[in-house]
């Protein structure tokens, strides 16, 4: 019996032992799986979104026509900025030749944020103008301007702001923006000539593309109060002799919508009309 007594509880201590021993190793078990599932969600956390640089990005839209919202610059009793050339002389030339491109490929229609280039409206009157005409792409024309003295020249564009609903198209078309005037023999400031622009107050902030966090400032109105995607250019300074020449001048602004235009059917992966 003595025998018989020590075997149960020896066999009792052992099953004792294994039955710890097993919610030990379930433990163990539960706790290599939380630490993978918090690496994991660290991980993606930090990779799930992907950076506006990312070049495998392309915009989604349907079939042609598309409804492409042409805003020049200032005009009316707002001339803009001035030097060798008036800017809202400037941005109507680049408007009207950019809108002859489209209106003779009918793959786009083009559509205007007023009812003429010598009507006066601010920016928030042209993006509510042109949202009411349910644009598929915006492009907002301007021109630079520099101190007196200064040698600044080139082309540089805007697009919607990290944050923003169309951020990523808008990036996109810029990017496009920015190739094809300097294949056009442009000079591209900043990136590779895109970058943002947040109102801080009344003072502009311009900041480089490479500055991807969300920030709460505004940027540009036009941009802001699109309901599509929006881009800004700035496609020469208006104060600079060189940069008028190849891009402000009757002939240069002919040269910059064909650009534009050339963008614009890279964006919705069009062949452009032959020059």
């Amino acid at each position: 019996m003595a025998k018989h007594a020590v075997h149960r509880k020896k066999k009792q201590k052992d099953q004792a032992f294994s039955f710890r021993h097993a919610v030990i190793l379930c433990l163990c078990f539960i706790g290599i799986c939380f630490g993978l599932y918090l690496w994991y969600a660290a991980f993606t956390i930090g990779q799930g979104t992907p950076a506006v640089d990312d070049d495998d990005f392309r915009p989604t839209f349907g079939p042609p026509p598309y409804r492409i919202a042409i805003d020049a610059g200032h005009g009316g009793s707002d001339p803009g900025a001035q030097g060798i050339v008036t800017e809202k002389e400037m941005t109507a030339a680049t408007a009207e030749a950019l809108r002859g491109w489209l209106e003779a490929d009918p793959n786009f229609i083009p559509l205007q944020t007023r009812e003429s280039y010598d009507a006066t409206a601010k920016p928030a009157e042209r993006a509510a103008a042109a949202n009411a005409l349910s644009p598929d792409l915006l492009l907002s024309i301007h021109g630079n301007s520099a101190p007196e003295g200064s040698t600044a020249s080139g082309f540089e564009c805007y697009p919607s702001v990290p944050g923003r609903t169309w951020h990523q198209e808008s990036y996109y078309f810029a990017k496009l923006l920015a190739s094809a005037m300097r294949s056009a023999g442009a000079s591209l400031r900043g990136r590779g000539g895109v970058r943002y622009i947040y109102y801080i107050g009344e003072a502009k902030q311009l900041v480089e593309t490479s500055h991807t966090e969300v920030r709460a400032e505004r940027s540009f109105t036009i941009l802001e109060d699109a309901n599509c995607p929006a881009v800004l250019a700035e496609q020469c300074f208006v104060t600079s002799a060189a940069d008028v020449a190849q891009f402000g001048s009757e002939e240069g602004c002919r040269r910059t919508a064909r650009a534009y235009y050339e963008a614009i059917c890279t964006y919705f992966e069009i062949t452009p009309l032959p020059e």
